[in-house]
């Protein structure tokens, strides 16, 4: 397995979805910018951007060698939601690119993981595992696609086209379809620790704040992983 391990990140400047409280795009433009500030200094950085923000004519985000902008229009199909989107500007990344990464670590683009050294370093030397995701904390049969590491050949044999079968207005979300598409799966796993992500929720346009009941929770999901790396079903 190859050493180098580059991050993806997935933004939408100007929001096309339903069920999106964060809107203010001046705002999601500065957290974009604050994000790629922080993980170009890890390693290579993909920015994929799918909305109709003229983002050839914003010199900010153009100032780094080592981060790749990667342009897409937006989605026809607004209505599916933010997950379908995303995922299906992922697939359009992969099929397009002409140097595709080997590994990566996607992250939804506006959020910093707040202990991302360890998060790296995992992910950085992982040689067994094709993919790492979480699950939604202690129920729900759910995964977290905010962060998650994954091989390009993994993701092209078993996530390209499954966006098709999200569609948020009936409230089957991306993190349904990938928990199910991986339930007879043997090449993932769980993070050794569940990452802390910061930032604003795109849905509820709430805070993402380090809150006692949140460490509580990561405690005791950490604790549960010596016992079981995989998804747990409930």
């Amino acid at each position: 397995m190859t050493k180098q391990l580059s991050i993806v990140l997935t933004a939408t400047i100007l929001p096309n979805a339903i069920r999106t409280e964060y809107s203010d795009f001046m705002l999601r433009r500065a957290a974009y910018l604050k994000a790629i500030d922080f993980y170009q200094e890890y390693s290579d950085v993909y920015f994929l951007e799918n909305s109709a923000y003229d983002l050839a004519s914003d010199v900010d985000f153009f100032k780094y060698k080592n981060v790749h902008i990667r342009k897409f229009s937006p989605s026809k199909f607004y209505a599916k939601g933010k997950g379908y989107q995303e995922f299906e500007m992922l697939d359009s990344w992969l099929n397009t690119e002409k140097l595709v990464p080997s590994r990566w670590i996607k992250i939804s683009g506006r959020y910093l993981v707040s202990d991302f050294d360890k998060v790296f370093a995992e992910c950085l030397n992982e040689n067994k595992y094709n993919l790492i995701i979480e699950q939604k904390l202690l129920s729900g049969r759910g995964a977290l696609t905010d962060v998650f590491y994954v091989t390009s050949e993994f993701y092209k044999r078993c996530f390209l086209g499954i966006y098709q079968f999200s569609d948020d207005a009936t409230d089957i979300f991306i993190e349904h379809v990938v928990y199910e598409t991986l339930q007879n799966s043997d090449e993932f796993r769980l993070f050794r620790e569940i990452p802390m992500v910061t930032g604003i929720s795109g849905s509820t346009g709430l805070a993402l704040d380090i809150t006692l009941k949140r460490k509580l929770k990561r405690e005791i999901r950490n604790f549960l992983y010596r016992f079981n790396n995989k998804y747990r079903i409930v």
